[in-house]
């Protein structure tokens, strides 16, 4: 009866010891590296992607904004084109895709107005947002390809397309550009005139003057 207790007790240490050079070793040997993946996989969570570094650069346009974009992205711009304020494009020899931006007079009183009757827009799921600290849309086109657009006090309409056919790096670039944008005064225009005309204008305190009737 003692031989088999202290038999047992030989079979528990030397298990024990098994274990503890498994355990220091495992680094050292592959298959016990396999294994332990095996038992816990990463997680979805573990696996997110680190957002791109991109160094960026601001772009002036006369036409009265900027923004930032990267400074590895071609921009072509098109200023020959009578029916554009501005016409703007973003592209990149090593990624498919492109962001095309593009300033002209509305055809619509409003935002809303573009949002239902625009020939794109109108066949895309539209979301309210704020660009240049204006009312704006967001439109989802599908297969990647997206619409932001807003309309300034002069009903001039401002439309950012993204065609992000490889989706994480436009989709930054995007992102940059429209964090970014800004509307700045126009070449002659004083920052004071500038900063009246963003606020919009206020007539509440303005002299309202009643219609005389003429009788003639």
């Amino acid at each position: 009866m003692e031989r088999k207790k202290l038999v047992l007790g030989l079979l528990i240490l030397a298990f024990a010891g098994l274990g503890s050079g498994l355990f220091f070793f495992k680094d050292k040997l592959p298959f016990l590296a396999t294994s332990t993946s095996l038992i816990n996989p990463i997680s979805d969570n573990q696996k997110q992607e680190k957002k791109l570094d991109l160094k960026l650069v601001w772009w002036e346009d006369p036409a009265g904004f900027t923004f930032l974009y990267p400074e590895e992205a071609v921009l072509d711009d098109f200023p020959e084109e009578e029916s554009f304020y501005a016409h703007l494009e973003l592209t990149n020899p090593s990624k498919k895709g492109k962001i095309t931006i593009l300033c002209s007079d509305s055809k619509y009183p409003d935002i809303e107005t573009w949002a239902k009757e625009d020939s794109q827009a109108s066949e895309g799921l539209s979301l309210d947002t704020q660009v240049a600290s204006m009312s704006a849309k967001k439109v989802a086109l599908g297969e990647g390809k997206e619409l932001v657009a807003f309309i300034d006090w002069d009903q001039v309409i401002y439309t950012i397309e993204i065609d992000a056919q490889e989706e994480d790096y436009w989709r930054e670039v995007a992102d940059s550009i429209i964090d970014s944008f800004k509307l700045t005064p126009l070449e002659g225009e004083t920052e004071e005139d500038f900063s009246n005309w963003l606020e919009g204008f206020d007539t509440s305190q303005a002299d309202i003057v009643e219609p005389v009737e003429v009788i003639e």
